[in-house]
């Protein structure tokens, strides 16, 4: 058997009946043109050829009697109950897809089998093909979901069909740990990790310096203190039940706007999820006197690590004032983020994961102990980022059109947010208990309204800059006159259509498409205007 790690056995002893610690993707697909019959039928019939489970999708839980958790091998797996068939009404929809995932979502994994499910869904409109895969946190982080994700797509529409189970290269060939160890073993193997605690103490007393330190106002750390954020609807313990919704922000011109602005896509993203909450709060006639704050992950994987379960440390970060304009914030999400960054470059490794386990562990504690209404929420949303391929991707013929992380509750929050790209497209998750916030949908409409909103201001501060660079530039006509061009093909195209509705809707009108090439010829011209300042 193979011992868990402490952040692996955080996951499960963490998890309640309320708070499920799994994450997934819903995977949208384009049935092949023409297909001769059942789709779905066929992929399931397919996918259960392959009987062949590879480590570590045959490990089960075994718990010893000292407490500590190790992965066993199952000899026994039921393939039907892992790979489900689902098939929503005819001409099924978005709404139907969500609300059979949200269900989905909300429910414990067995922790008596192997810790993953893969859902097939049929049914849906405009020969589409949906799949859920999920897996449980102490299985998997993010990073290594992805490289599990892709194992069984193929780049080229005729590739052959793989299952993910068969795969091997996602577990360490080390020798399995012997529950029954020698005293001397033992005693070795704890020397080892004290050996690792021991060598990051001098980093954690020093940001735990710094955190004490900031709760008493006495010096400002790059890394927020935890249990400082404000009350809000989403920075609560989450009930059982969970409320799904999904957004698709255009890749190309998110980089744009971090381009001019001089922030990374990172910054952009973190924005328009903070302009988008303030919006909701708003609605809520919620008042917030000091900024909302974010967990954002830090990954703490090797490139070449496909085999650690997880090997994340999470962070916090100090957004924006609810006042302050999008540009404005965006510049001061940049600069918490840059802080962040160099905070984290003194830690180890062992001192951001010992500082994750502390916060997430007293969060735990204050949820346990229902101290929602006394203690300050731990954080308010926990926004990540996770990079996927730029070119389509198919399984059985069928195309890949979106991709969509549906990750964990935090303990002590009811809202997360996870980013993925794929294409050309940023797909935007969010997760969140179905009771304290069941208008989700208006959140992910907000989410679309502040990157218009952003994209805008952006634009608009490029033409200004502009146009300052050409009253300097009065004196040398030709340059000036390329200048003025320059800037009447940037009000003519860029200012009547950045304010449109960007709205995604399921079949696009001839009118509306052609706005949408618009905007891409725009940012196209100020990208070519960012050059000649810079």
């Amino acid at each position: 058997m193979k011992a868990l790690t402490l952040p692996d056995m955080g996951f499960l002893y963490c998890e309640t009946v309320s708070r499920p610690n799994h994450v997934a993707a819903m995977q949208v697909f384009d049935i092949p043109d023409n297909y001769q019959g059942d789709y779905g039928e066929d992929l399931y019939q397919q996918l259960m050829q392959f009987t062949q489970i590879e480590k570590p999708f045959n490990y089960k839980l075994h718990t010893a009697y000292s407490g500590l958790m190790y992965w066993q091998e199952d000899d026994h797996i039921d393939l039907d109950y892992h790979v489900r068939q689902v098939r929503l009404p005819n001409a099924g929809d978005r709404e139907q897809l969500l609300e059979y995932i949200e269900h989905a979502h909300s429910n414990l994994m067995d922790r008596n089998r192997p810790l993953w499910e893969m859902h097939l869904i049929s049914g849906l409109a405009n020969d589409q093909f949906a799949v859920y895969l999920k897996m449980h946190h102490a299985f998997t982080d993010g990073v290594k979901a992805n490289s599990i994700l892709l194992s069984y797509l193929t780049p080229q529409a005729e590739g052959s069909l793989k299952a993910f189970w068969t795969q091997t290269g996602f577990e360490s060939d080390q020798p399995d740990t012997e529950v029954k160890a020698s005293m001397v073993n033992k005693l070795k193997q704890s020397s080892a990790v004290l050996t690792k605690q021991v060598r990051a103490i001098p980093s954690i007393l020093g940001l735990g310096s710094k955190l004490i330190l900031q709760g008493v106002n006495i010096y400002k750390a790059n890394i927020i203190t935890p249990f400082t954020s404000p009350k809000t609807p989403f920075s609560i313990s989450p009930k059982r039940a969970r409320r799904a919704s999904t957004s698709i922000l255009p890749l190309l011109r998110v980089r744009n706007i971090g381009k001019i602005a001089g922030t990374t896509i990172n910054d952009v993203v973190v924005c328009i999820c903070d302009i988008a909450l303030h919006r909701y709060l708003s609605d809520l006639n919620y008042q917030l006197k000091q900024p909302l704050t974010a967990q954002i992950p830090v990954s703490l994987r090797d490139i070449n690590d496909t085999t650690s379960n997880n090997r994340i440390a999470i962070t916090m970060i100090e957004l924006a004032h609810s006042s302050a304009t999008p540009l404005t914030r965006l510049m001061a999400i940049k600069e918490a983020c840059n802080k962040l960054k160099q905070e984290t470059t003194l830690l180890s490794d062992e001192a951001l994961t010992s500082y994750t386990l502390v916060s997430q562990g007293l969060a735990v504690i204050s949820e346990l102990l229902n101290l929602d209404n006394v203690l300050p929420p731990v954080g308010n949303v926990l926004i990540s980022n996770v990079p996927g391929p730029r070119k389509p991707m198919y399984m059985m013929g069928a195309k890949m059109q979106e991709c969509f992380p549906l990750s964990a509750l935090p303990p002590g929050m009811s809202l997360n947010i996870t980013l993925y790209s794929y294409m050309n497209n940023i797909n935007v998750g969010l997760i969140a208990c179905r009771s304290n916030l069941p208008d989700l949908t208006k959140l992910s409409n907000y989410i679309d309204d502040a990157f218009t909103e952003l994209e805008q201001v952006v634009m608009n501060s490029a033409i200004d800059i502009v146009s300052e660079q050409i009253a300097r530039l009065g004196k040398d006509d030709i340059l000036s006159n390329s200048m003025h061009e320059l800037i009447n093909v940037i009000n003519d195209n860029a200012c009547s259509t950045v304010v449109l509705d960007t709205a995604k809707k399921p079949v696009l009108t001839k009118k509306e498409d052609h706005q949408k090439s618009s905007k891409r010829r725009i940012v196209k011209v100020v990208k070519q205007t960012d050059d000649m300042i810079s």
